[in-house]
C-alpha cells in the first residue's frame, strides 16, 4: 500500500511539472502565437456590423497597429515573425523577409538558407540583449536558445533590420562560418 501511494504521489508531481512547463512555454511565446494567428487570418467577421474584411483589410489593420508602436517593440515583432516562421519550418516566408543583397551573398537559394537555419534550436526563445538605431538600420543583439533543452548551446547573433515602413522590413543577420 505504501509503495502504491508513493507511485501516485510521484505521478502527480510529474504531471504538475509537465503542466508548469507548458504554461511557461505558452507565456513566453504568447506574442508569437498571437502574431502568427493574426498573420494567418484569411477573413475576419465583425459580428456586430456584419462586415467581412478581406485579407488585405486585415493586413492594413495590423500595419496601422504596428505603426503606433515604439521602435523597440516594432523590431521585436519583426524579428519575432522571422523566428516564428523558422520555428514552424515555413522557410519560404522567412526567406522572403531577408534583405536581397544579404540573400545573394549568403543564401542564393532557399535550400542553402534551410541548411543554415537547421542549426537553430527546435523550440526557440529569443532574449533581446540590445537594440540600437544607426540611421535607417536597427541592430539587435539577441540570444536564441532552446526553451526546453538547456544543453543546447545558445546562439548569440547580431540582427540588422531595415524598416521601409510600418510592417514593411527586411532582415539580415550575422553569419557564423563553420
Amino acid at each position: 500500500m505504501d509503495k502504491r501511494l508513493s507511485t501516485i504521489l510521484l505521478s502527480i508531481v510529474v504531471l504538475i511539472l509537465i503542466a508548469s512547463n507548458i504554461l511557461i512555454y505558452i507565456n513566453n511565446h504568447k506574442d508569437e502565437i498571437e502574431e502568427s494567428t493574426n498573420n494567418e487570418v484569411e477573413i475576419e467577421n465583425t459580428i456586430g456590423n456584419n462586415v467581412v474584411n478581406t485579407k488585405q483589410e486585415v493586413q492594413d489593420k495590423i500595419t496601422s497597429k504596428v505603426a503606433t508602436l515604439p521602435e523597440k517593440n516594432r523590431m521585436q515583432i519583426y524579428f519575432g515573425n522571422f523566428i516564428t516562421y523558422v520555428e514552424q519550418r515555413n522557410y519560404e516566408k522567412a526567406y522572403k523577409l531577408l534583405n536581397e543583397s544579404f540573400k545573394q551573398n549568403y543564401f542564393p537559394t532557399i535550400n542553402e538558407f534551410e541548411q543554415y537555419i537547421e542549426k537553430y534550436p527546435k523550440n526557440m526563445t529569443v532574449d533581446y540583449k540590445n537594440i540600437e538605431r544607426q540611421g535607417e538600420l536597427f541592430i539587435l543583439t539577441v540570444e536564441i536558445k532552446d526553451i526546453f533543452d538547456s544543453s543546447v548551446e545558445a546562439i548569440n547573433q547580431r540582427v540588422v533590420i531595415r524598416e521601409n515602413g510600418a510592417n514593411d522590413y527586411t532582415i539580415s543577420f550575422q553569419i557564423e562560418q563553420n
